[in-house]
């Protein structure tokens, strides 16, 4: 068995980001992405909300064919107002979304990364496929947090995220 544990981070309003996202507009977006992940990840196809009470959703997710780490998961959304999302999925994988503020301490520089722990059962340490598994991973952290990012503006350019 394999464990891939990655992070990626990115600026949320880089120099030049129109309009400057507030730490408030991030975490209504990230509330948005628990229950409609496929609008945020695009290796996401689609998001089924299972059960939804007391801060804490049950949902499953289908990723799009070779794009996730399956073809399915289930998993358990347990958030941290406004710092993080935590995603428990039902074989052991944890992927964390958190929200952070650089040096600045303000909006205009704040900070989103995104954990993963992955475990692989089939794949072996230290084999080709496991170094293939990393690295495919690790491209598709980075667009799942740019492309969250880019969500989230475009969701308040547009008014579906007014916060």
């Amino acid at each position: 068995m394999v464990a891939l544990n990655l992070a990626y981070t990115s600026q949320i309003n880089p120099s030049g980001a129109s309009p400057v996202l507030t730490r408030a507009q991030v975490w209504a977006g990230l509330q948005r992405k628990i229950r409609f992940a496929q609008e945020f990840v695009p290796v996401i196809e689609s998001c089924k909300v299972l059960k939804d009470e007391e801060g804490v959703v049950t949902r499953e997710v289908k990723f799009k064919e070779g794009q996730g780490p399956r073809s399915e998961a289930k998993e358990v959304v347990r958030c941290w107002a406004d710092a993080w999302v935590d995603f428990a999925q039902d074989d052991g994988t944890h992927i964390r979304n958190v929200v952070s503020d650089g040096p600045a301490g303000d909006d205009s520089d704040l900070h989103m990364t995104y954990m993963f722990e992955f475990r692989f059962p089939h794949i072996q340490e230290g084999t080709e496929e496991a170094a293939k598994e990393h690295a495919r991973l690790k491209a598709m952290a980075k667009k799942a947090v740019e492309s969250s990012i880019d969500t989230i503006r475009e969701m308040v350019k547009d008014g579906r995220i007014t916060s």
